[in-house]
């Protein structure tokens, strides 16, 4: 099984959040993904799979998990057209949650 240094997964991680980011703005026609915003890629060590991070604005109207299965394969068929790499990971996207926790933990802290 072949593993990559943290350097090159990091420079693949940030190639692969830009290029997504510019296929969604540049190619995506579906309403439901166009004020997504890529936040963060972090790719396995085999650079088999990757977690797609986002946000969006809206959250009211998110798609269910089977129509995130069907972008993810149309997006890792994009990115292979774009980046000469010998495979493209599997990708998953998943909603970022980070400033909600964020804004959870701060709450907690200030109840004091």
């Amino acid at each position: 099984m072949n593993t990559f240094n943290y350097d090159r997964i990091h420079q693949l991680e940030d190639l692969f959040r830009k290029k997504i980011s510019e296929i969604i703005l540049k190619k995506v026609r579906d309403k439901r993904f166009i004020n997504m915003n890529i936040v963060d890629v972090k790719l396995s060590s085999d650079l088999l799979n990757a977690k797609v991070y986002f946000r969006v604005l809206d959250k009211s109207n998110l798609p269910n998990q089977k129509i995130y299965e069907k972008f993810a394969s149309m997006i890792r068929y994009e990115l292979a057209t774009s980046i000469d790499l010998k495979r493209i990971p599997k990708l998953t996207f998943m909603l970022d949650t980070s400033i909600e926790n964020a804004n959870h933990i701060e709450d907690l802290l200030n109840l004091k």
